[in-house]
């Protein structure tokens, strides 16, 4: 069991556009998309305060997210399973990191969905273990 991501998973992490991030709830696990970015060792997104995924994260802070890319030749096909432990940021210094990070990463996100102080805070996510495959 690994607890970083090699090089080459690093790079696909990087470049990847979406994520599946599975939370846990009160009624079982809870998946949905996201626009995530790498920031260090750490994987970090943005979300509305009032979300599932936030309530879940506060109450259990496991998560697991992947990243993954389809193609019809299937011997080609390349995942990274990540779990890890998330932790709310709220707006301060890390927050604003954060939301640099994505802007760089995301260049619609600014004009089009405006990461605001208010209503958003970001998923910091430390990496436990790493399982991936296609690498």
């Amino acid at each position: 069991m690994r607890s970083t991501l090699t090089e080459a998973e690093r790079e696909f992490v990087r470049w990847s556009r979406v994520a599946r991030v599975a939370t846990l709830g009160p009624g079982g696990p809870h998946v949905v998309p996201i626009s995530p970015v790498l920031d260090g060792d750490a994987i970090v997104f943005a979300t509305e305060e009032a979300t599932a995924k936030v309530r879940n994260v506060r109450s259990d802070s496991r998560v697991s997210l992947v990243f993954d890319d389809y193609v019809e030749e299937w011997n080609a096909l390349r995942q990274v399973i990540v779990s890890g432990t998330a932790r709310v940021v709220e707006p301060g210094p890390e927050w604003e990191r954060g939301r640099s990070l994505l802007y760089a990463k995301y260049l619609q996100y600014e004009p089009l969905a405006t990461i605001g102080e208010a209503d958003t805070v970001m998923v910091h996510v430390s990496i436990d273990r790493v399982v991936s495959s296609g690498f």
